[in-house]
């Protein structure tokens, strides 16, 4: 594990960026790449990431990964249940971890203290998402789901045009402040022209569990009516809920802990849409050039 460590790191310190760029985009054996994203933190980005991986893999019955693209803050291992570190194949290549049916990468995985900081300027960061992307060995996957890290900048524009992303889903809570980012994401996908797979608003209501009331705490309706100005699918609604929050940190996903549930009902109705949008979008380009940079 530790000449596994120290061959990672020395490949981060040559070639940066440029030799990240002269990659194919393609990933070998991965048929589509999609990406979960927000135009800021906090809406519950990750959490969705999660859940729509493992809705993939145990409601949509196809072979999924999940990317932790987030090297500054990991929370896949904590949210999937995942520790320790990754073995090597005989191709040289790590080997992603597994559970809920779910192949996982993530620097969580890499590095050596819990909690200590990732200190990397932009080049550092690309050459390690290439380690984590093309220097693994993901097998064949129908789905590749990508958790982005916030925002809009370097990092989210570079990996747009390295992965050939197949689509992305923008996550956002109702709030108007939440919304503006959403557009942002959106401008930026689209300037990078990677198709839209669709707006899911995380957070929607609170429904009280005594009385059944649902309230509207962060606004009503926001990022549907976002989709519908923008002319994007709306992919639907997540309450908001005690549950998703202690299951997350539990490493135990909604999806897998309480099946039935209104919360993984929903969230299995977004992997289905997700699956249907792919197919439209694949009938609508059914010859794509491998891009070489």
């Amino acid at each position: 594990m530790k000449a596994l460590l120290r061959s990672f790191f020395k490949k981060l310190g040559g070639g940066g960026v440029r030799a990240f760029a002269a990659q194919s985009l393609k990933i070998a054996g991965v048929q589509d790449i999609i990406a979960v994203a927000s135009g800021k933190g906090g809406v519950g980005k990750s959490t969705t990431a999660v859940n729509l991986a493992v809705a993939l893999s145990s409601k949509c019955q196809l072979n999924v990964g999940l990317l932790d693209a987030d090297v500054y803050g990991p929370s896949i291992p904590t949210m999937m249940k995942l520790h320790g570190k990754p073995e090597v194949s005989e191709g040289k290549k790590m080997i992603p971890m597994k559970n809920y049916g779910v192949k996982c990468m993530s620097m969580g995985f890499l590095v050596t203290e819990e909690y200590a900081p990732i200190v990397w300027r932009g080049p550092m960061v690309m050459k390690a998402l290439e380690q984590m992307s093309r220097g693994v060995d993901w097998g064949k996957l129908d789905i590749l789901v990508v958790d982005m890290p916030p925002g809009t900048g370097d990092a989210q524009i570079s990996i747009s045009q390295r992965l050939q992303l197949s689509g992305a889903l923008i996550v956002s809570t109702p709030q108007d402040v939440a919304l503006m980012d959403a557009r942002r994401g959106v401008n930026m996908f689209n300037k990078v022209e990677v198709p839209i797979l669709g707006i899911l608003e995380n957070m929607s209501f609170f429904k009280c569990p005594h009385c059944g009331e649902p309230s509207h705490i962060f606004g009503k309706g926001g990022a549907r009516r976002t989709a519908d100005g923008m002319g994007l699918p709306f992919l639907g609604e997540i309450p908001l809920e005690e549950k998703i929050r202690s299951n997350s940190d539990e490493g135990t996903p909604m999806v897998i802990s309480n099946p039935d549930s209104a919360v993984s009902k929903a969230y299995g109705d977004v992997a289905q849409k997700v699956v249907n949008r792919l197919e439209e979008l694949s009938k609508q380009q059914q010859f794509r050039p491998e891009m070489n940079l």
